[in-house]
């Protein structure tokens, strides 16, 4: 999946915001909701939906920054 320049991009359901920044290895499942300017750490199974301006990191992929 590429987002260049669409609001929102659209992934079996869910939503992944503008300015998203993806860790190597990440997953996404689908129907989740990623919100605009989050970064997600690398390894990171993302199984719950994720507000603006969060980062998320292993061990346990949890919100750590809002």
């Amino acid at each position: 999946m590429c987002c260049v320049s669409a609001s929102y991009c659209y992934a079996g359901g869910g939503k992944i915001g503008d300015n998203v920044l993806l860790g190597a290895g990440s997953k996404v499942l689908p129907a989740v909701n990623i919100g605009n300017n989050v970064k997600v750490g690398a390894n990171c199974v993302v199984v719950e939906d994720i507000p603006d301006n969060a980062t998320v990191v292993l061990p346990k992929p949890r919100i750590i920054n809002r």
